[in-house]
C-alpha cells in the first residue's frame, strides 16, 4: 500500500514524498527493532490504510505515519480513531507530529481539539 500511495501522490511534491516513502519503507524494514506499534486498516482483504509510531513516555504516544487512500472516504479518521482506540488507550496524549506546513493536514489536525500545541523549532549544525 506504502508504494501504491506513493504512485497516487508523487507528483504532488516529489521530493518530498520520495524522502517519507524510504523513510516508511526503513519503518516497516526494522519495525520490531525500532519498537513501533502499528495498525492497518482492510476492506475486503486490501489495506487501504495504516499508521505506526512509538511511545515516547509513560503518557505519549507519537505517531510517525499515518497513509490511507484518500478516494476512500473517512479512512483517514477510521485508521486514526480504531487505533486510538484499541491500540493506545493508556496514554494520556497523542503526539500526531507536524503538519508540513500542509493547510489541509493542519485543518484535519486541529479538528481533534488538540490540547496542547507545541512550539516548532529547528537546530542547524554549523560544525
Amino acid at each position: 500500500m506504502n508504494k501504491i500511495w506513493l504512485e497516487k501522490n508523487r507528483d504532488k511534491n516529489p521530493e518530498a514524498i520520495d524522502n517519507e516513502y524510504l523513510a516508511i519503507k526503513s519503518g516497516f524494514d526494522y519495525y520490531n527493532e525500532l519498537g513501533l506499534t502499528g495498525a492497518l486498516l482492510r476492506v475486503n482483504g486490501e489495506v487501504i490504510a495504516f499508521t505506526m509510531g512509538e511511545r515516547l513516555n509513560d503518557e505519549t504516544f507519537c505517531t510517525h505515519f499515518e497513509k490511507a487512500y484518500s478516494e476512500i472516504r473517512g479512512a483517514y479518521p477510521m485508521i486514526n480513531r480504531e487505533f486510538a482506540f484499541n491500540a493506545l488507550s493508556e496514554y494520556k496524549y497523542i503526539n500526531r507530529e507536524e503538519d508540513t506546513g500542509s493547510e489541509g493536514l493542519r485543518k484535519a489536525k486541529m479538528s481533534y481539539y488538540p490540547e496542547i500545541l507545541l512550539e516548532k523549532f529547528r537546530a542547524i549544525y554549523r560544525g
